[in-house]
């Protein structure tokens, strides 16, 4: 069945028996691209932690400037899709293709959230976030949840600069991981492991990775002195997106 987010009723009780009014973009899915009928099912969820199973009612209303379908409540449940510890992925802003691209696969992997950030080699073109960028982002992350699987949508933060990302271990349950291809610390799988096999393991891990041409040795010993834990991938220096995917992966199999 085909999976539908609804950002219009975030947070509100969803019931039994219940007919709603599809968002206005959800009925021309259902309508136009989809061509979907009248008793045809799908699910539905809204960020609460559960998704729906509904069927399409026979009648929509139709207004001069849109047509929205109804659909309604039949059935409740509570996938077990989302990670135990919640990840976020801090990542140095780049080129909108590439930053979209690692955007969308970290959503279908797990992560909890997203902090754009500005760090010393962020190009000057790519530090301007826009509307309709931001729009765009939250699109390109509830489309990736819908076709996960997943009841949740990542949230996407103000971008910020790396000192006050790093900072975000002020809490004692976050954790700070700083991804340097020049460093000598452990892999970060090996990190992970570690973290997971704590009495008291971490509930959020923050994992920060660098723009196109890394972080400098400024930023990596600022980093340490504010208590980061710095971690590799590899010996291969890897592009942004593809650094992204590859860490959120390892956590989604480790921190699961």
């Amino acid at each position: 069945m085909h999976r539908f987010y609804l950002e219009s009723t975030a947070g509100e009780p969803l019931q039994t028996d219940a007919s709603i009014r599809l968002p206005e973009n959800v009925s021309h899915q259902i309508r136009n691209v989809l061509r979907l009928r009248a008793d045809d099912r799908i699910v539905l969820f809204n960020g609460d932690g559960r998704e729906w199973t509904a069927v399409l009612d026979r009648d929509g209303t139709r207004t001069d400037r849109e047509w929205r379908l109804s659909a309604r409540l039949v059935e409740c449940r509570t996938p077990d899709v989302e990670m135990r510890t919640h990840v976020t992925m801090a990542m140095a802003l780049t080129r909108p293709q590439r930053y979209e691209l690692a955007l969308a696969k970290c959503t279908e992997l797990g992560a909890h959230r997203f902090v754009p950030v500005i760090s010393e080699r962020v190009l000057k073109a790519d530090r301007v976030i826009g509307a309709n960028r931001r729009k765009r982002w939250r699109r390109i992350t509830v489309e990736a949840a819908e076709l996960s699987g997943r009841v949740k949508v990542p949230e996407i933060s103000e971008p910020m600069p790396l000192v006050d990302v790093v900072d975000l271990r002020s809490a004692e349950q976050i954790k700070v991981i700083f991804l340097w291809e020049r460093t000598d610390e452990p892999m970060l799988a090996d990190l992970l492991n570690a973290m997971r096999d704590q009495a008291s393991p971490p509930e959020e891990v923050i994992v920060v990775l660098g723009p196109v041409g890394g972080f400098s040795v400024e930023e990596s010993n600022m980093a340490s002195e504010r208590g980061a834990i710095h971690a590799s991938l590899g010996p291969r220096v890897l592009r942004t997106e593809t650094a992204s995917i590859a860490a959120m992966a390892l956590a989604a199999q480790v921190l699961e």
